[in-house]
């Protein structure tokens, strides 16, 4: 797969765990200085390649790609792509075969039906999700805690989150959240998951 260069740099340490956690959730908000609640739809789209996690919101494509990994870390570069141009391939065909670009030139768009007609040999499997999240600030390190509805199932995943870019705070706030030894697991492969 060719993407952009991405300097190690780029992103922010992110640590995804699942389950309840009720103790780390209570904590978290205690210790926030900020917090605030969204909810969000998004369309998640699956290749065979889990260093990049794709998604549609708000007509946009938004890839993630894995960069760095340390002390149970993952570091995350991102970026919106509004161009197949600027999209690293093979995200670009795709971006093309959605007909991505419509909304911006103002014409009427259904995502759904634009993946109902995606061509199959793409290989790409496509997942609707609804979330509730709700996001704090500790310091300089950003938290969220999120419940996902699964379209067309009764599944519910819960997870919390924690990421910025100095990773020894990181270490000492997954210490102090009782997480350490936790699996870090990145969303999308949860949710691909949850299909199977």
């Amino acid at each position: 797969m060719t993407s952009k260069s991405h300097d190690e740099s780029a992103g922010r340490y992110e640590y995804r765990v699942w389950g309840e956690h009720q103790k780390a959730r209570k904590l978290i908000a205690k210790l926030a200085s900020d917090k605030s609640t969204e909810e969000i739809r998004d369309c998640y789209l699956f290749t065979d390649d889990d260093s990049f996690h794709a998604k549609v919101r708000d007509n946009t494509l938004k890839l993630k790609e894995l960069v760095a990994e340390d002390k149970g870390f993952e570091r995350w570069a991102s970026g919106r792509y509004r161009t197949a141009d600027s999209t690293p391939s093979p995200f670009d065909t795709l971006f093309d075969e959605l007909n991505l670009d419509r909304p911006q030139q103002g014409k009427k768009y259904d995502l759904t039906r634009a993946i109902a007609q995606l061509d199959p040999k793409l290989g790409v499997r496509a997942v609707f999700v609804t979330k509730k999240r709700q996001r704090y600030r500790i310091g300089d390190m950003r938290a969220e805690v999120t419940d996902i509805d699964i379209d067309d199932t009764d599944d519910v995943l819960r997870t919390l989150a924690i990421e910025g870019d100095d990773l020894d705070d990181l270490v000492a706030l997954r210490k102090q959240l009782g997480l350490r030894g936790e699996e870090n697991i990145a969303m999308h492969q949860v949710i691909e998951d949850a299909q199977d």
